[in-house]
C-alpha cells in the first residue's frame, strides 16, 4: 500500500514539475514586435504594434513592455485581434533603444513569450518622411500623405512635373543613371518638383541593387559604385522634394540576394536614416517577404493587359496585405503601357480604374503607375492618363479614411463581382467599392452600424438612400463609387446675424472633385500653380484651399463667385489661414542663381482685394488665424452693381484658406 501512495505521489510531483516547467517555456518567434512608425523625432506620443498569433487571440494575457530597464506599458486582456496598439509617451533623446515586450499567458496554452525590436528617435528634419506601420501610410510635412504618381525617363523635362501636378498627382520617379556629367540635370528636376510642393522617390539603381529601365552603367566596379551611392546620398537628402529611395527593380527576378541589398540597406540607413527604403518586386510577389531586412517599402508590379485577369493587382495587394500588414507598407505599380513586349495593347480606361482601384481596396497605401512619357507616349491614350489623374484627385480627397487608424464598420456586398470595403474617419464613413467585371452590375452593399437614410455618392455628386443599413446601386463595367455617410450628429453651425456675400466659403461644395467650386481662376506665370482642396487640414468643416505658388511674383488669382455692394456701404473681410514655412523652397542649386544666395526673400504674403476697391496683405503662420481686413465703397459710384473677391498669393510657398468671409457693416 505505501508503494503504490509513493508512485502515485511521485506521479503527480512529476506532473507538477513538468507543468512548471512548461510555464517556464520562453517563445522567441511567435510572437512579433515593432513601433508604429519607422521612427520618432517631435512626437509626444506613440505606440508600439504587438504582432499575436491567430492561435492566441482568444487567450487571456499579460504584457509587461520594456524600454531599457524601465517598464512603459502594462496591458492585461483578451486581445481579440492580430495587432495590440500599445500606447507610450515619448520622453526620450535621440539614440537607438532596446525594446522588449514580455507575453505571460493565463490560461492554456501557457508559456512565456518574448519579442524584440528597436526604438529609433531621431532629430528632426523638416524633410523627414516616416512610415506609419499601422495604416500603411507615409507622414511627409507632419501630415499624412498618400504618394500617387509615376515612373517616367531621363532625361527629365521640366515641363512634365508641372503638367502633372495640376492634374492632382503628388510623385514623380525617374529613371536615371548617377553619372558625374548628367548631376545638374537631377539637380534641376529635384529642384522645380520642390518649387511645385511634388516629391521624388528618388531612384539608385544604377548604384544600388540592379534592374530598371536604362539603369545600368557599364564598367564600374564595386568599389565605384559604392562611392557614387553615398555621395548621391550626401547630396539629395536634405531636399525638400526627396520622398524615398529607390534601391532595386525586380531582384527576385535577377537573381540578387537578399543579403546583397541588406548590405545596400544598411549603407543607405547609415547615410539618411530619415528617408523610407523600397524595392519592387515581380511575380512570385510573396517572395518580397525573404527581402523584409533589406527595405521599408514593399512595391510590386503585376501587369495583366491583355492576357491576364484584371483581378490580378487586387489579388496581388491582397495577399501582401495578408504577409505585411502592420510590418511594411505596401504600394501598388499598375500597367499604364502596352503594345509590345509581351503586352499587345495598353489598359482601357475602364481597365486602369478598376485595377488601381482594386488594389487600393485591398490594402494599397501608393500608387506608381509603369510608366508616363508625355504627352501621348506612355501611355499613348490621352484618355486613359487622364482617368489617372481623376483618380489621383479622387485619392487626395480620400487620404484621411485611406490612412485612418480607426475601426472600420462591417461591410459586404452581395455580388461576388463586386470588391468593398469601409474606413472611419472623424465620425464619417466611407465606402468604397468596385467593379472587378467588364458587365455592369446591379449591387447592394450591407453596412453594420448604420440603418435609414441617405449617403452621398462622392464623385457623382448624387445621393441614394440607405434602408435598413442596405445600399443599392449599379457600377459599371470595370467601375468604382465611393458613398459617404456621417455616423455621428451633425454640429449645427453657430447663427450669425450678418450674412455671409461668398458662395461657398468653407470650400464644401464636391460638384467638382478636389476644386473649388465657385470661382474662377486666372493664371500668374506659373502653369505649376496649383490650388486643389485638402482634407487633411481644415479650419472648419471637412474642407481648406491649399495654394501652392512655385515662383515669387507668379502666383494664380482665385475670383469668387460675384456679389452685390452698395454705394457708400462698408464691408468687412476675414479668412482663416495658415501656411507651413517649412515647406518655403528657394531654388540655391541653380547655377545661375549664385548671385542671389544673399538675397532678401519676399515674405510668403497672401494678398485680398475687393474689386479695385480696398487690397490688403497678411503672412500666415503654422498656425490657422483669422486675418481681417475693411473696404467702402466709395459714394460716388453706381447705387449697386456686383463685384468679386480676389486672393493671390505673390509669396513663395503653400498655405491653407479656409472659411472666407464679406460681410456688410450695418
Amino acid at each position: 500500500m505505501k508503494k503504490v501512495i509513493f508512485y502515485i505521489l511521485a506521479f503527480l510531483l512529476n506532473i507538477i514539475i513538468y507543468q512548471k516547467l512548461q510555464c517556464q517555456i520562453v517563445d522567441s518567434s511567435s510572437f512579433s514586435l515593432v513601433s508604429r512608425q519607422s521612427f520618432y523625432s517631435i512626437e509626444k506620443n506613440s505606440e508600439f504594434l504587438l504582432h499575436i498569433p491567430s492561435a492566441l487571440l482568444k487567450n487571456h494575457m499579460s504584457v509587461k513592455l520594456n524600454i531599457g530597464e524601465e517598464t512603459v506599458v502594462l496591458w492585461d486582456g483578451i486581445p481579440g485581434r492580430n495587432i495590440l496598439r500599445l500606447p507610450f509617451s515619448l520622453n526620450l533623446a535621440p539614440a537607438v533603444y532596446k525594446v522588449e515586450a514580455n507575453v505571460n499567458m493565463s490560461s492554456s496554452p501557457g508559456g512565456k513569450y518574448i519579442a524584440k525590436t528597436n526604438l529609433i528617435i531621431l532629430p528632426y528634419k523638416s524633410n523627414e518622411v516616416k512610415t506609419d506601420r499601422l495604416t500603411g501610410g507615409l507622414i511627409v510635412n507632419k501630415l499624412p500623405f498618400f504618394p500617387f504618381g509615376f515612373y517616367c525617363y531621363s532625361p527629365v523635362s521640366l515641363a512634365l512635373p508641372e503638367e502633372e501636378v495640376v492634374k492632382g498627382f503628388n510623385m514623380i520617379s525617374p529613371y536615371q543613371k548617377i553619372l558625374p556629367e548628367t548631376l545638374n540635370e537631377r539637380k534641376a528636376y529635384m529642384d522645380r518638383c520642390a518649387e511645385l510642393g511634388m516629391k521624388v522617390h528618388y531612384n539608385l539603381l544604377s548604384v544600388s541593387g540592379g534592374g530598371g529601365v536604362g539603369s545600368k552603367i557599364e564598367g564600374l566596379s564595386d568599389v565605384e559604385k559604392r562611392e557614387r551611392l553615398i555621395s548621391e546620398i550626401k547630396t539629395f537628402r536634405d531636399h525638400p522634394a526627396l520622398l524615398g529611395w529607390y534601391i532595386s527593380d525586380e531582384p527576385n527576378g535577377k537573381s540578387i540576394t537578399p543579403e546583397q541589398l541588406e548590405d545596400i540597406y544598411r549603407t543607405v540607413k547609415e547615410n539618411d536614416p530619415w528617408h523610407p527604403v523600397s524595392i519592387v518586386f515581380m511575380a512570385p510577389f510573396l517572395t518580397s517577404k525573404n527581402y523584409s531586412d533589406a527595405l521599408d517599402i514593399v512595391m510590386a508590379d503585376p501587369y495583366p493587359v491583355p492576357d491576364l485577369p484584371v483581378t490580378k493587382p487586387g489579388d496581388v495587394a491582397g495577399q501582401l496585405k495578408t504577409e505585411f500588414k502592420g510590418k511594411r507598407p505596401f504600394w501598388i505599380v499598375p500597367q499604364a503601357f502596352g503594345g509590345g513586349e509581351l503586352w499587345s495593347r495598353e489598359p482601357t480606361i475602364q481597365e486602369i480604374r478598376s485595377m488601381t482601384w482594386q488594389s487600393i481596396i485591398n490594402g494599397a497605401t501608393g500608387i506608381q503607375y509603369f510608366v508616363r512619357q508625355g504627352l501621348n507616349y506612355f501611355p499613348k491614350s490621352v484618355a486613359t492618363w487622364g482617368e489617372c489623374g481623376r483618380i489621383a484627385v479622387e485619392v487626395a480627397e480620400l487620404t484621411p479614411w485611406l490612412l485612418s487608424d480607426e475601426e472600420p464598420l462591417p461591410v459586404e456586398s452581395n455580388s461576388k463581382n463586386v470588391l468593398v470595403t469601409s474606413r472611419v474617419h472623424n465620425g464619417q464613413l466611407i465606402i468604397m467599392a468596385v467593379n472587378r467585371i467588364n458587365e455592369p452590375v446591379s449591387t447592394s452593399f450591407r453596412v453594420t452600424g448604420i440603418n435609414n437614410g441617405k449617403v452621398r455618392v462622392l464623385f457623382e455628386n448624387r445621393l441614394v438612400p440607405v434602408k435598413g443599413g442596405i445600399i443599392s446601386d449599379q457600377l459599371a463595367p470595370f467601375g468604382s463609387q465611393v458613398y459617404l455617410v456621417s455616423i455621428k450628429p451633425e454640429k449645427r453651425a453657430a447663427e450669425t446675424t450678418n450674412t455671409n456675400l461668398i458662395r461657398d466659403a468653407g470650400f464644401e461644395d464636391l460638384s467638382s472633385p478636389g476644386l473649388p467650386s465657385a470661382c474662377y481662376v486666372r493664371p500668374g506665370g506659373d502653369r505649376g500653380a496649383t490650388y486643389f482642396l485638402d482634407t487633411r487640414d481644415f479650419f472648419e468643416g471637412n474642407h481648406s484651399l491649399r495654394l501652392i505658388t512655385p515662383v515669387e511674383n507668379k502666383s494664380l488669382a482665385i475670383r469668387f463667385f460675384p456679389f452685390p455692394v452698395k454705394a457708400g456701404a462698408s464691408y468687412t473681410v476675414s479668412i482663416w489661414a495658415k501656411s507651413d514655412p517649412e515647406q518655403r523652397f528657394f531654388p540655391v542649386t541653380k547655377p545661375e542663381n549664385t548671385r542671389l544666395y544673399r538675397k532678401t526673400e519676399m515674405p510668403q504674403y497672401i494678398e485680398v482685394s475687393l474689386g479695385e476697391f480696398s487690397r490688403a496683405r497678411f503672412v500666415p503662420d503654422n498656425r490657422w488665424r483669422e486675418y481681417v481686413t475693411f473696404a467702402t465703397i466709395p459714394e460716388d459710384t453706381l447705387a449697386g452693381f456686383k463685384i468679386n473677391l480676389i486672393l493671390k498669393m505673390p509669396g513663395q510657398g503653400v498655405a491653407w484658406l479656409d472659411l472666407v468671409k464679406v460681410t456688410e457693416d450695418k
